[in-house]
């Protein structure tokens, strides 16, 4: 019965921590390294500045534009930027390695 609970537990920590690493890593660090290079690339038409204002109608918690789980309806540019970063930030890993 304890290696049950023990099995579920541990099973839940990694679960947190893998959530952590995607959001920090991917959705912050990915995405502000490929934001610029998407933007350069693009020359400035990609990703499109999101408009969130609160509407003034209902009860006021939803937000133009916003998605389940708090992410924008304009997740696809967010991916697409992420996406660039990592690869960026793959590429780099992997050139400082066979270099030095």
């Amino acid at each position: 019965m304890e290696e049950v609970i023990v099995g579920e537990v541990a099973k839940g920590l990694f679960r947190a921590a893998g959530y952590l690493i995607i959001e920090l890593f991917f959705w912050t660090v990915c995405y502000w390294v490929g934001w610029p290079i998407c933007k350069a690339v693009t020359f400035g038409g990609y990703p499109k500045q999101n408009n969130l204002r609160r509407t003034e109608s209902g009860s006021g918690r939803g937000s133009e534009g916003r998605m389940f789980g708090g992410r924008s309806s304009n997740q696809h540019s967010d991916a697409w930027c992420a996406l660039v970063g990592l690869a960026v930030v793959v590429s780099a890993f992997f050139f400082i390695i066979t270099h030095f």
